[in-house]
């Protein structure tokens, strides 16, 4: 059986349901024990492990890359164009025209002349374009710009509630860790109280109802130590999966349970207005709001002028060869026609020439079908939302922490009342089990009195844990957490 498993109380009576036994290893069957770790160690290792730190983070850098879009959306262009064809034409007519390569051109064929012609034509240059009235994209980089601050805002949130849900996880394992010992020294106390009803029934000293319910009370404790146990692994797997730890090691809260005399250094005004003032949440929605007023403005700058500017150089080289090039005529000598001899004269051309020129055109939409109204409608829209969404995070943020204050000012007051019960509870155990003893109680009574001692020491690790939790709820939503806590610390006895 792994250490620490059965309790103190058992083992120095060597006694335990086999049920029990069972199910306890069952439970812990396959895990190893990891060192236990503080708060601070904690909170050191599962900040850099946060799956959402890291997908925020992410989310950032995909923001950042929007802005560097955008922004090269303004920047001009330069491109570089080249081309080239081949063209052959044979012909039996003297005039060519509109011909790609050739143009126009016009030969002395006569009546049965015929010419075949080839071009190469070459040619490369440069085009630049440059939209010299930006002013829809430079909307575009300024919503693209409020979403990489936003991303920024909203990666400072996360840490926030990644350092809050640690901290909540680390206080519940304390919680459950402090229970254990608790339940373990319950059942000790109730297998000596049937051991010694059964010696004082052999007797013929107690009722047989003694026994069944000094045996039932023992079943119950059995039942709340092996839940307070699966609570236990259940938090310490909760803690594990955030620290990112293998699925057989099992964390260990090392810092013991204490309260806070003053839990909380500032009053409810300054801690409202401090969790309002400097809330990258509320940051974060406002910079999106921003972000979709700013695509509504892009969307209505579409109808507005676009002024561009379209230059561009080349130099182009082009041949022209006329493999064949017959030409004949004919003779007409009163009645008749004589043919005269064909004549084949090829040739070929050659040469080069460039251009350059430059334009700018202005052109204003007149109508569009409706895509800017549209288009700055549902960015209107969006905004609205991220502002409706706003609010209700104010309202939010004011409700828990006027609720997280007020239970933090009782608090000190809860863990005081439940530590003076813990105290009179085992005074008063100690003196019913004297008195069952001596014969002038019932079992009944020291049966109320234990669960009345049970409940108790639960209250107080409850009210010491709540208390730490309020005080991590606090920190979240302000963003500040003093490192001493003012008033002093407690331990938990």
């Amino acid at each position: 059986m792994a250490p620490g498993l059965v309790a103190p109380g058992l083992a120095a009576h060597g006694l335990m349901a086999p049920g029990l036994v069972a199910l306890v290893l069952a439970l812990a069957g396959g895990r190893v024990m990891a060192a236990p770790l503080t708060l601070a160690q904690v909170l050191e290792r599962g900040l850099p492990a946060s799956t959402d730190l890291e997908r925020s983070r992410r989310e950032l850098e995909r923001s950042a890359a929007a802005v560097s879009f955008n922004r090269s959306q303004r920047w001009p262009r330069l491109d570089l164009v080249g081309s080239a064809s081949g063209t052959q034409v044979g012909t039996s007519i003297g005039v060519i025209t509109n011909l790609p390569t050739f143009g126009d051109l016009s030969f002395s064929l006569g009546d049965q002349g015929y010419a075949v012609l080839q071009s190469l034509f070459a040619g490369g240059g440069v085009v630049f374009n440059a939209n010299l009235l930006p002013i829809s994209e430079g909307w575009q980089v300024a919503a693209a710009e409020s979403g990489r601050r936003a991303s920024a805002q909203q990666l400072s949130e996360n840490e926030r509630q990644v350092r809050f849900e640690l901290e909540s996880t680390y206080r519940e394992l304390q919680l459950r860790q402090a229970l254990v010992p608790v339940w373990e020294t319950a059942l000790g106390a109730s297998l000596a109280l049937e051991r010694d009803v059964g010696k004082i029934h052999g007797k013929g000293l107690a009722a047989r109802i003694e026994v069944l319910r000094a045996r039932a009370l023992r079943a119950s404790d059995e039942q709340g130590l092996v839940t307070a146990r699966a609570e236990k692994l259940a938090m310490q797997g909760r803690l594990g999966q955030l620290l990112g730890l293998a699925p057989q090691e099992t964390p260990e809260t090392a810092d013991p349970i204490t309260s806070l005399e003053a839990p909380w250094p500032l009053p409810l005004e300054a801690t409202l207005e401090k969790a309002l003032a400097d809330r990258p949440l509320l940051e974060a929605l406002r910079l999106q709001e921003r972000a979709s007023q700013q695509r509504a403005n892009a969307a209505r700058a579409a109808l507005l002028p676009s002024l561009t500017l379209l230059a561009g150089a080349g130099i182009n080289s082009n041949r022209i060869d006329v493999p064949v090039l017959q030409q004949s005529g004919r003779v007409q000598a009163g009645a008749s026609n004589v043919n005269l001899p064909s004549i084949d004269t090829p040739g070929s051309l050659q040469g080069n020439f460039y251009n350059w020129g430059g334009i700018v055109m202005l052109r204003q939409p007149l109508f569009d079908g409706g895509r800017a109204r549209e288009g700055a409608a549902l960015a209107e829209k969006e905004a609205a939302v991220v502002a409706a969404d706003a609010d209700g995070a104010r309202r939010r943020i004011r409700t828990t922490v006027l609720e997280t204050w007020q239970q933090l000012q009782a608090s000190p007051a809860r863990i005081a009342a439940a530590r003076e019960a813990v105290t009179a509870g085992d005074r008063a155990l100690r003196d019913a089990q004297l008195r069952y003893r001596a014969q002038v109680e019932p079992l009944t009574e020291v049966l109320l009195v234990q669960r009345d001692l049970q409940v108790a020491k639960a209250a107080l690790l409850t009210a010491q844990t709540e208390q730490a939790l309020g005080r991590a709820v606090l920190a979240r939503e302000t963003g500040d957490l003093p490192e001493t806590p003012v008033g002093g610390a407690s331990p938990n006895p």
